[in-house]
């Protein structure tokens, strides 16, 4: 991999469920009830998986796969079911990784532009985080913004194309293979953390870690 040094990176554009919010096992609770009402049974590891990816065809595929008949229409229904199972039951007991606002802060104070591009919906994201919090993004893209979500690269270049960026100027930071895949698509470097899933399954990352602590380490002798 080219250093980021040499690649003159200006934005860093941070994916926010499992890298700055630590949130996964609660997305993943709300799935699992939602699937248990239909009798279907997928792995921990199956969600992670999937994480920004459960995307409409996705849905039927699964719920056709154990019997029930699901069409586009509908998916709109689980995606609304599974936002709201959030919200009311487990939002309250969502928190910032500790090390989040920090490399934030100095990313900021080094002139870097920020993104967040998330696959959750705005109404969670102005809950998790304080608006004094998201005045450090420049520009923050979810859900609500796009008709394509990630695996698709649109995500990240709406935000690209916002910062008024290319993408050799664009850092990534991920947890999930959709997102990775998502940000390779756009023709971005990307880092990964293993928040949620084992090393071997961010393998198409550029890096991977282990944690943010050990990503802020890195970021701190190439780019801060």
């Amino acid at each position: 991999m080219k250093s980021l040094k040499n690649r003159n990176i200006k934005a860093v554009l941070f994916d926010m469920d499992g890298v700055l919010v630590d949130s996964m096992a609660y997305h993943l609770k709300c799935w699992q009830e939602i699937f248990r009402d239909f009798n279907i049974r997928v792995s921990d590891e199956f969600i992670y998986e999937h994480e920004g990816a459960l995307e409409p065809e996705v849905i039927m595929n699964l719920f056709n796969q154990f019997g029930h008949q699901l069409d586009h229409s509908r998916t709109g229904e689980i995606y609304q079911t599974q936002n709201s199972l959030f919200r009311d039951r487990y939002l309250s007991q969502v928190q910032l990784y500790p090390d989040s606002l920090d490399l934030l802060t100095r990313l900021n104070e080094k002139g870097y532009l920020l993104g967040l591009v998330t696959s959750s919906r705005r109404n969670l994201v102005d809950r998790i985080w304080q608006g004094k919090d998201l005045d450090l993004f420049d520009t923050i893209i979810t859900a609500d913004d796009i008709s394509r979500f990630k695996p698709f690269p649109d995500p990240y270049l709406r935000a690209m194309e916002i910062l008024n960026q290319t993408s050799d100027s664009c850092l990534v930071v991920e947890n999930a293979p959709a997102g990775i895949q998502s940000a390779n698509s756009a023709g971005m470097t990307c880092l990964a953390i293993s928040s949620t899933l084992p090393a071997e399954k961010l393998s198409s990352a550029h890096l991977v870690f282990a944690n943010l602590r050990s990503l802020n380490n890195f970021l701190e002798t190439t780019l801060l």
